[in-house]
This record gives C-alpha cells, structure tokens and sequence, in this order.
C-alpha cells in the first residue's frame, strides 16, 4: 500500500493506494482511499483488463465527517467537494489514462416533521421520518442534482443526458407544461393531509418553478415527500436514470448552466442564479445513513 499526503489549503488528506494482484503476478484492481484522522471517507475502485490495462474507474462511497482531514476539520459544503475532487485528480495523475469516474446516485434525505422524528426516537408506530430522493427533491428546487452543480456530472448515455437536460428545462420554465391542479393530481398523486396547502400553492403560480420555489423552505419536505418521485418519473420518464453518471476531471471544475437561460416568445431572459438549495437534514448515500456534509 503506498500512503501520499495532500495539503489544500487548510485541509490536508491522506490518500491510501492499494494494488491487487491474481496468482499471475498480474494487476487486476487499485483501491484509492481518502481521508484524514478518519481515513475511509471516498472510495474509488479501478479496474484492469487481462494486460493489467486501466479499464475504468467506480466512486464506491463517499462519507463526511470533520475528521476526513488532518488539521483543520473539514468544513461542510465546500470541504466535502474540495476531498472528492482531491482525490479524483490525484488518480487521473497517476493514472493519466483514467479521466472519468462513473458512479450511482444513492442520496437521500430523512425528511419528516420535528414530531415524527420525535416519535421514531421513541419508537412509537405510526408516522416517522422516512427518506425521500435528494436528487428529485434537488431537480425540482435546483434544476439539477447535487453533482451536476458541483462536478458538472452527465449520465454516460450523452443522447440521453441531452434530452434530460432539455426534459428539465422544459418542465419548469415552460408554462403550457403545467397542467390544471386536477390533471396534477393525477400525475402526482400527492395525499390528503396538506392538499389544500399545495392547491393554494399552485394555482398563484404560472410554472412549476415558481410553484416548487413558493414553498417556505421549512415546510417543502413536508409538502413533496409523498408525490415527489412519482410526479418525476412521469416527467423524466425515459430520459433520467440515477446509475451510470460520471464525473470528468478535465470537465469537473466547468460551472454548468443547468437552468440560468430560458426562451421565451423568442426572447432570451436570464434567470437569476441562485444559491444551492438542500433541506438541514441527515443524507444518505446507500442502505446506512452517512452524512454527506453539503
């Protein structure tokens, strides 16, 4: 195993380079770990072809916690990215043939009323905070997911990718898309308990951008945990799948545009940029919580 120790700015990570070999004495995969005084924050995996080739790259986890870096701790937010990308480059260094890393988007948040919460502490039956998916929660409020306004993330598929992109735009800048609050029913299916909540909501606003951004931010968990996964797989149906995403490192560091620009009766009007918008709760990557620090 060779260790390499990395300073960023404040920030200084350990980078923990394992090779595997099979009985041949051949190369068949390197692990690269980062971290700090709590060493197992992202993992990459790359394997090798019959020749001991690089043939590709995975991000297999990535994990926040203060102590990911040896001096300063971490910050979150900025931290966290400053660490995969640390490390994503240190790879393509020593590996120059590696220059995208593929990867699923597992996210999640534990997203529930301060009563719920409550009671699954206590661990009363009944409600409890359930997790609902960050990166549809994140297109609705961001036009984007966490690693694409970060990483400039794409879907491998780049036909795809392109009418997905399209697909969002359209969706929340588009007036003529968004139907009469029954025909939303339908489509979204949300429940009973804050139906005339979302209904108020949603007919004083003229797309489902200013519908999804009328939302007071303490309450849009609430309001689209339960319909917000059904009324995107209607809409991204056929052009959005949460495997197969990459990150380029010779592109990674690109602002992308995601929604700053629509068309609008042939006239082109800029949309303010906005700041990143994630509720204050736990995430989580895959079947355990881990919290990601943005």
């Amino acid at each position: 195993m060779i260790s390499t120790v990395i300073n960023v700015g404040k920030n200084s990570f350990v980078i923990k380079d394992n090779s595997l070999y099979n009985s041949e004495g051949e190369l068949y995969s390197r692990n690269f770990q980062i971290g700090g005084h709590y060493s197992d924050c992202v993992n990459v995996s790359v394997s090798y072809t019959d020749n001991s080739k690089p043939n590709n790259a995975k991000i297999s986890t990535i994990v926040y916690d203060e102590e990911c870096s040896l001096k300063a701790p971490l910050l979150r937010g900025e931290g966290t990215i400053i660490m995969i990308k640390t490390l994503l480059r240190h790879i393509n260094k020593v590996i120059p043939e590696i220059k995208e890393f593929i990867f699923e988007d597992k996210s999640n948040i534990e997203c529930g009323t301060e009563e719920e919460k409550h009671q699954k502490r206590l661990r009363k039956r009944g409600t409890y905070a359930r997790p609902l998916v960050l990166y549809y929660f994140s297109i609705a409020f961001n036009c984007g997911t966490w690693y694409e306004k970060n990483f400039n993330a794409y879907q491998h598929d780049i036909v795809m990718h392109k009418a997905y992109r399209e697909r969002v735009k359209e969706l929340l800048m588009d007036k003529t898309i968004k139907p009469s609050f029954n025909d939303f029913l339908r489509i979204a299916q949300p429940q009973m308990k804050y139906l005339e909540e979302i209904k108020k909501l949603y007919e004083e606003s003229e797309t489902y951008e200013e519908f999804f951004n009328s939302m007071p931010k303490d309450d849009r968990c609430r309001l689209v945990r339960d319909w917000i996964t059904t009324f995107m797989e209607y809409y991204l149906k056929g052009v959005f799948k949460n495997s197969d995403w990459v990150i380029d490192v010779e592109k990674m560091d690109n602002t992308p545009e995601l929604c700053k620009v629509r068309k609008n009766g042939g006239r082109r009007i800029t949309i303010k940029k906005k700041k990143y918008y994630y509720p204050k709760e736990k995430i989580r990557l895959s079947l355990q919580y881990h919290d990601m620090g943005i």
